[in-house]
């Protein structure tokens, strides 16, 4: 698909041949059950459209097709969400957006945004956002668009400064910003109009909120057995003061420390890798809810399509909707493929957790057997005891920490078995 840069798409909005009036702080209203959609050529002009796009913003269909898309832009709007929405479609991705627009009377409305690459273009499906993310969200745009004013920043520096307000409340990257945006209009969406939850959705969040406890019990679990070092460095310090015991404790000292490092070499196998820190990267579990909220919304958009085609004048109703319903298809694999993902993920990672429990109980024979030769010696191995007391609360943690591995594994595969 042939892109260009923002600089070249705003170079093709310069002179709309429809204008709005004067921007004034009046909210246009629409219903939350509402949606719209308008699809563009690569260059961003206007090609199609439902009658409720025509309605909210105050155009005609005359004057929306061959418009550019720039036609309904709020000067509110910073340029950096403008930069992070191109950089995402150029480089194949979907992308959600906040955005704040204005009608033909300059009155503004708030939409939340799904963009897709299709065909010759791209196609903007919008809903009404009701979650208390777009409070958040108004706070971050009305920041960072004075910044560019006072500035006079780049649409990229003023990219750059999202990303970095993102990163200040925990959110790494803009993929996972949206993934989670979407998903709390979506849930808000759908209470606000008393709708049943999605079982697919729910069973994924299972999935991706299990996943990331799961990732954190292995990071911890890592650590854990990085920091043993000292407990067989101790033991040798020991049996170097000893003298009668020295050479078994020698042995069983190095025999633990052969085993700590067969289990440390285990667990980069099992360990699961940290998510990039792209612009768009984001763990696959976490995509999927992406994925999902945009089928889900593709398919009412599809039924609403439908259900008003013949009020849409200067459109092919027809087109338009094989392009939605081929746009729905897509997502609904890449949900699927993203689910299937996880499930595979745990899948391993339980064969993994189980041999690793095989691994520490070969440890905690070692552990013994120190036990046994502390008993033995008694008083003439002075702070040995305290070695074992030591071992004995390392492996009690260890397995603490296996129990919920293994926890969180079966609570995966249950919401993945329910899913399929």
């Amino acid at each position: 698909m042939n892109t260009m840069t923002m600089k070249e798409f705003d170079s093709v909005q310069r002179e709309p041949r429809a204008r709005a009036a004067a921007e004034v702080n009046v909210e246009e209203p629409f219903n939350v059950e509402e949606m719209f959609f308008s699809r563009t050529d690569t260059r961003g002009v206007i090609e199609a459209y439902n009658n409720i796009f025509i309605r909210v913003s105050g155009f005609s269909s005359e004057e929306l097709k061959g418009a550019p898309h720039k036609l309904i832009r709020h000067s509110d709007m910073p340029k950096g969400v403008f930069w992070l929405l191109w950089n995402g479609l150029e480089n194949g991705h979907p992308v959600g957006a906040y955005v704040k627009n204005k009608n033909k009377e300059g009155h503004y409305y708030w939409v939340f945004a799904l963009v897709t690459p299709v065909e010759g273009g791209y196609l903007s499906m919008r809903i009404k956002p009701t979650s208390p993310q777009l409070a958040l969200v108004e706070g971050l745009y009305k920041e960072i668009r004075k910044l560019e004013l006072e500035q006079k920043l780049s649409a990229e520096e003023s990219a750059k400064l999202i990303l970095e307000r993102l990163a200040g409340l925990g959110i790494h990257s803009y993929g996972a910003f949206q993934a989670h945006a979407l998903h709390q209009e979506f849930e808000a969406r759908r209470k606000a109009l008393q709708m049943p939850a999605f079982s697919d959705l729910s069973n994924t969040e299972t999935i991706a909120v299990t996943s990331e406890l799961l990732r954190q019990e292995l990071d911890q679990l890592a650590d854990k057995f990085k920091s043993a070092e000292i407990l067989t460095a101790n033991m040798k310090i020991f049996a170097a003061k000893l003298a009668v015991g020295r050479a078994t404790i020698n042995e069983i000292a190095k025999n633990y420390d052969l085993m700590l490092n067969d289990i440390r070499n285990h667990l980069n196998t099992l360990v699961v890798p940290p998510v990039g820190t792209g612009i768009w990267d984001v763990p696959e579990e976490l995509g999927a809810y992406f994925m999902i909220c945009a089928s889900h919304l593709m398919t009412e958009m599809c039924d609403t399509f439908e259900a008003h085609k013949c009020d849409v004048d200067g459109v092919d109703s027809d087109y338009e909707n094989r392009v939605l319903i081929k746009l729905q298809k897509e997502y609904d694999k890449k949900s699927e493929r993203a689910v299937a993902y996880g499930v595979q993920s745990a899948a391993s990672i339980q064969r993994r957790a189980e041999f690793l429990r095989r691994m520490v109980l070969g440890l905690s024979t070692i552990r013994i057997a120190c036990r046994v030769e502390a008993g033995m010696l008694r008083g003439k191995a002075k702070g040995l005891e305290t070695i074992v007391s030591r071992l004995d609360v390392f492996h009690d943690e260890i397995e603490a920490h296996l129990e919920k591995i293994q926890h969180h594994v079966t609570t995966i595969l249950l919401a993945a078995d329910e899913h399929a």
